[in-house]
């Protein structure tokens, strides 16, 4: 049986001309029958080196991709008495390593309720909702922590790994960081149904090298639709970003975090703090640094190439970056709500950033507030006035001369990112009891001033 399976696999290979590159799909039907034929391959080449006694191949990165609807591999494998888990790809990755990505599979409808395929959220406080909107943020991105091992290693061994002190390795952070991830995906699906929010484009910007915006939707009977934006994680999310609070930080970056400290964090500035602002006052960052920064000119022309793709007006996009891909994946969603049914919107971060724009954009074209809520998110009073690196903003869309009261940012008083530009709403401050003598407090200590 096997055999035969593998068999079919690779004769639809042979038939869509699978190659050995960085294979990417849409949630469709037969394109990831292409990544688990690459992946057989792959593993075939492999054993054949091997067994030659030459290892040809480059470094191996391997993440957890998002998970997949493929039902016609699902039913070709349980003709044969299979059960199918995972998707896996595999492929040369522009940087010269070997690209994998393993993404589950959801289940058929056999394992789905009959009410639809829609859960009941278990949940009944508003706690219980914005916790599990904050399990849907951390589950947005592809992995869970980005820090590399040369920087996290020193915390773990001081005794400060986030997981408590009976973590000592930087391999038993990474390894309770992974159970870590899978507990809160596995929450999150017990609890309602998860798909990428594509904004009916194809869009696929899940990858640490990709371009575009990445959002998740969720659905539960008792929630109704949440639509969730990723953080900054990918090459064009750190890019795009680049436009938003670049100003910000070179006018009133020192100032905010001085504001945080004291105001917010109610800590004492200290002659430490004082001197490492009195470090860098002399140099005069606002007047040097905008004249040789701005968007690497890949990311400029791979925007431009999306709008072209998607029937965007390029010139909109390359004043003012994913805004218009944003603006498409919240109209998507908004079109696809059954009557009655209620939209909440989400996001951590820049991820944030975009939530919150979005809910000020329904609310000024179609007069409509939705619950909003973000997680240490930048603001958007600032920058959608007045964009840096080029001469746009978002007027036409966002009014950003009025609070919103339907937007609550949760933030952490020394959350750097959370506190850069003004929020649109309301503000809610975690993380303040036990500041001072907090693991927050020690390192951040470090970099304020």
């Amino acid at each position: 049986a096997q055999a035969n399976l593998a068999q079919a696999i690779l004769a639809q290979a042979v038939q869509q001309q699978v190659t050995p590159r960085y294979v990417r799909w849409a949630s469709g039907v037969s394109r990831p029958m292409s990544a688990m034929a690459a992946g057989l391959l792959f593993a075939l080449a492999v054993a054949v080196a091997r067994a030659s006694g030459q290892h040809p191949f480059p470094p191996l990165r391997s993440e957890e991709g998002r998970r997949l609807a493929a039902p016609a591999l699902q039913e070709a494998a349980s003709a044969l008495g299979f059960k199918l888990e995972a998707v896996h790809t595999l492929g040369l990755h522009e940087t010269g390593s070997w690209a994998h990505s393993r993404r589950l599979v959801e289940q058929g409808a056999a394992s789905k309720p009959a009410d639809g395929g829609r859960r009941l959220y278990s949940g009944t406080t508003r706690r219980d909702f914005v916790r599990l909107l904050l399990k849907l943020n951390v589950v947005a991105y592809t992995i869970n922590d980005p820090y590399l091992e040369d920087e996290l290693e020193p915390l773990v061994e001081a005794g400060d790994s986030r997981y408590g002190p009976s973590i000592k390795t930087y391999t038993e952070e990474k390894a309770k960081e992974a159970a870590d991830m899978a507990a809160q995906w596995a929450e999150v699906l017990n609890e309602g149904n998860v798909s990428v929010a594509e904004g009916r484009l194809g869009m696929d910007a899940a990858a640490l090298d990709s371009v575009g915006v990445h959002a998740l939707e969720f659905s539960a009977v008792a929630v109704g639709r949440l639509l969730v934006f990723r953080g900054s994680f990918s090459f064009g999310d750190f890019e795009n970003i680049k436009a938003w609070i670049s100003g910000f930080i070179l006018k009133k970056g020192t100032a905010m975090m001085k504001n945080q400290w004291v105001t917010v964090g109610g800590l004492p500035w200290t002659e430490k703090l004082q001197g490492q602002q009195n470090s860098l006052s002399f140099f005069p960052f606002e007047s040097v640094v905008p004249p040789v920064s701005g968007w690497f000119p890949s990311f400029h022309t791979q925007i431009l190439e999306l709008a072209k793709k998607y029937g965007m007006d390029p010139a909109k996009v390359a004043e003012t970056g994913y805004w218009e891909f944003t603006k498409a994946i919240t109209e998507s969603v908004r079109t696809s709500l059954a009557a009655g049914e209620k939209l909440t919107m989400s996001g951590h971060s820049q991820g944030g950033g975009h939530a919150a724009l979005a809910s000020m954009y329904l609310e000024k074209k179609y007069n409509e507030k939705h619950d909003t809520v973000t997680f240490a998110a930048v603001g958007g009073l600032c920058f959608s006035r007045d964009l840096d690196y080029t001469s746009g903003n978002m007027l036409a869309d966002v009014d950003p001369y009025k609070m919103h009261d339907q937007v609550t940012e949760y933030v952490h008083p020394l959350d750097v990112y959370g506190y850069f530009d003004y929020d649109v709403g309301k503000v809610c401050s975690y993380g303040t009891t036990g500041l001072a003598e907090s693991k927050a407090r020690k390192y951040c200590e470090e970099v304020f001033g």
